[in-house]
């Protein structure tokens, strides 16, 4: 797993990646690309295995935007590199007659009947059995009482492992929970929830040897989930709270029963709780179902609104997931260092006066 740690910080920097990938490969390698063009072979291309740049294992499948080593024959005079008939492009001076670095560029197909990796040369063309993979995003639902994630992206025919990760090693709090997977299609999976899961990040892994990591699943800091967070408490004006069986996932949700318009339901943080540091965290998030007719208006507030007017728009009749950026609330620099109050008031500003109801859930905050 510790390759896979090193893999999710770099997926941010690509051309990072290129740069480390390049530097170990010349410290390994560096003779690779010592080839004299005049004596290139007039033989065709083969291809005898692509394995993935950090790690260099062989793999039948590779990971959209990420960068490969190309083996084979003859492969010098290489004028075009296809994956799934998109054009993937590649630098001259990393091209030998025995390999290739080359990268799986965004925009190529990983859904395809094709699964085919074409390099043509001045000479042939050489294909090989390849599969994409990518990861477009996780939804969240209740499945036969379970809570469940659904993958969805493609190509996901041979998954065959889900794991739940969170800690490091580094800070010695790693913890690798394996998902019990319920159904796999080319372009969802779906797999339960380990218990004990509170925030972690998701690994889909195929038999073709590429894996892929999600965005954080969960909360670092969760205020909301089956209950309030230890040492909060809930309260509010103009309406009524109260837990509910209506529910994004788990069990329960809080529900608000606003009598009027601008009335609120709040967040407090008690004597025992822990400090919910702002600079800590990146994101806010949290689900909420609204019970009314029409579209209405919600202001999220911070420390006795102290931030500038910050607006979410409720949709009648579903549950709509927020994902609010915690840069967003205030100019750069004038941010509170800790959180000490949050609101959610109504501002339907449409002319009626309530009541309002809707839910609150999986509330929470990502680093």
């Amino acid at each position: 797993m510790m390759v896979m740690k090193i893999k999710n910080k770099l997926a941010k920097f690509p051309f990072l990646i290129m740069v480390i990938s390049l530097g170990l490969f010349y410290t390994s390698c560096e003779n690779e690309f010592a080839v004299d063009k005049i004596s290139l072979s007039s033989a065709p291309p083969v291809i005898t295995s692509v394995s993935e740049a950090r790690e260099d294992i062989a793999v039948q499948q590779g990971v959209v935007e990420n960068i490969y080593y190309i083996r084979g024959e003859n492969l010098g005079s290489v004028t075009s590199i296809q994956y799934n008939g998109f054009e993937a492009g590649f630098n001259p001076v990393f091209v030998s007659e025995n390999f290739i670095i080359s990268k799986i560029p965004e925009g190529a197909p990983y859904i395809s009947d094709t699964n085919t990796l074409r390099l043509e040369t001045l000479n042939g063309v050489a294909s090989y059995d390849f599969s994409l993979l990518a990861l477009e995003e996780f939804t969240e639902e209740i499945i036969d009482g379970k809570s469940a994630v659904i993958v969805h992206g493609g190509d996901f025919t041979d998954v065959n492992r889900v794991l739940f990760v969170s800690g490091t090693e580094e800070t010695g709090d790693l913890v690798e929970r394996e998902a019990t997977i319920m159904s796999v299609s080319q372009t969802q999976v779906t797999a339960e929830v380990p218990a004990g899961v509170v925030q972690a990040f998701i690994y889909v892994f195929t038999s073709r040897g590429a894996v892929i990591q999600s965005a954080s699943y969960g909360f670092n800091y969760p205020l909301f989930t089956d209950e309030v967070s230890p040492g909060w408490e809930i309260g509010g004006w103009d309406g009524d709270n109260a837990l509910s069986s209506a529910r994004a996932l788990g069990s329960t949700s809080i529900e608000r029963y606003a009598t009027a318009n601008w009335g609120g339901l709040t967040f407090t943080p008690g004597n025992e709780s822990e400090d919910l540091i702002w600079k800590d965290y990146r994101t806010v998030s949290f689900q909420i179902y609204s019970a009314n007719s029409s579209t209405k208006r919600l202001k999220v507030a911070w420390n006795d609104f102290s931030n500038a007017e910050f607006f979410i728009t409720l949709v009648p009749n579903q549950w709509t997931k927020f994902v609010l950026p915690m840069s967003g609330f205030y100019p750069a620099g004038a941010a509170p260092e800790k959180i000490t109050r949050i609101d959610f008031q109504m501002a339907a500003e449409d002319g009626d006066s309530g009541p309002y109801l809707y839910y609150l859930d999986q509330f929470g905050f990502i680093q």
